[in-house]
């Protein structure tokens, strides 16, 4: 009897000690496939996972610590990507940068569609995260922009961390095209109001390309902006990503990081703007404590004056709205500019104005197309 207890006590025991190994995991199943139906639903924003991803590098029960996604969420949640990035415009046309699902399909050099449940460009456009199991850029490589001037060859933007923000941040195509080399007795005809290369043409006015540049002025070139060493390299993260400031004044969360703002109102319905210049004082650029708001405010006012010098040029020639728009289709009929030259100072007007840096991003050559306009258009 002895005998039997004991050994019941020990077949307990190694029982106890199986549940133990494998009782809560159970016998490891059969190696799931390799291949499209082993890593992708077939949708189209889930594009797969990397052997090497894990969940928990990003995605914790509390504050994540490796990539930092809840924080940078909340940033990009600031952000025009978020709320101005006209994700409504989600036809197969437009839905290569104003959606994130069409710039995926773009970038995976897929034909873009139209897209009925379109979300704004956010951190899937930019980053592929699941299927590199890290946050680096989707892609980075040089960007050719088109250009919009008959006989000027097309750009190549360069600019590092920045090329993937010029897939998007470049002209579209107008028609027709600016003439390059207009005669005297030539002449534009407009038939469309939006004959202008596009509100994303920041690649080209940061590399000093896609104005028009009239015969027998003397342009300047480029401001620092253009060849700055870091900036060559980060591109427009340089200036529009940098880390966020954490002081009294400036406060975070609404500029600088994914927001990508370089200013900003204190508060909802406020007059007063706050400037996130980090970028602006860092080593080989304007240096410590040298540019701030001051410098920021004087360096956009002659801009600002000269821009609303032109457009008003170009309203008293009724070639332009009261609103700003191109007086040209619909009601309006074609609008005929002779000489063609003259066009040129619309097409440097809508150029700069869409640009919506007031000149930061190349305040030189910003100055000389805008001054070099008024010029034409007060010459008889």
């Amino acid at each position: 009897m002895r005998k039997s207890l004991t050994m019941i006590a020990m077949a307990v025991v190694l029982f106890t000690a199986a549940f133990m190994l494998f009782g809560c995991e159970g016998p490891q199943g059969p190696g799931g496939k390799d291949g499209k139906d082993g890593t992708n639903t077939g949708l189209l924003a889930l594009e797969g996972f990397a052997p090497n991803a894990r969940c928990g590098d990003c995605h914790t029960p509390g504050q994540d610590s490796l990539y930092f996604v809840a924080g940078r969420k909340y940033q990009w949640a600031q952000s025009r990507h978020a709320l101005g990035g006209n994700s409504e415009r989600n036809g197969a046309s437009c839905a290569g940068c104003h959606t994130t699902e069409g710039f995926i399909q773009r970038m995976n050099g897929q034909t873009v569609t139209n897209q009925y449940q379109p979300s704004p460009p956010g951190c899937f456009a930019c980053h592929s995260p699941h299927a590199r199991a890290e946050f680096s850029l989707r892609k980075a490589t040089a960007v050719t922009i088109g250009s919009n001037i008959a006989g000027v060859a097309d750009a190549l933007f360069d600019y590092g961390a920045g090329n993937v923000c010029v897939q998007c941040h470049q002209t579209r195509t107008m028609s027709p095209k600016m003439p390059g080399a207009p005669g005297p007795t030539d002449t534009v005809t407009i038939t469309n109001e939006r004959w202008y290369s596009h509100y994303g043409v920041q690649g080209q006015v940061l590399m000093g390309e896609g104005g028009f540049k009239f015969p027998g002025y003397t342009y300047r070139g480029n401001s620092n902006h253009s060849v700055n060493a870091a900036i060559k390299t980060k591109g427009c993260p340089t200036c529009h990503m940098v880390e966020q400031a954490y002081s009294p004044n400036l406060g975070t969360g609404k500029a600088g990081g994914h927001t990508m703002n370089i200013r900003y109102y204190t508060e909802e319905g406020a007059l007063d703007t706050v400037y996130h210049l980090v970028s602006c004082n860092a080593t080989g650029c304007h240096g410590a404590n040298f540019f701030n708001e001051t410098s920021y405010r004087n360096a956009i006012r002659p801009i600002e004056d000269s821009l609303h010098v032109l457009e008003t040029l170009l309203t008293a020639k009724n070639w332009l709205t009261s609103s700003g728009t191109v007086r040209a289709g619909g009601t309006y009929g074609p609008l005929k500019i002779t000489p063609a030259v003259k066009a040129g100072a619309l097409y440097n007007f809508l150029l700069i104005e869409h640009d919506l840096s007031k000149g930061i991003h190349n305040t030189k050559y910003a100055q000389d197309l805008i001054n070099s306009s008024i010029q034409a258009l007060r010459t008889p």
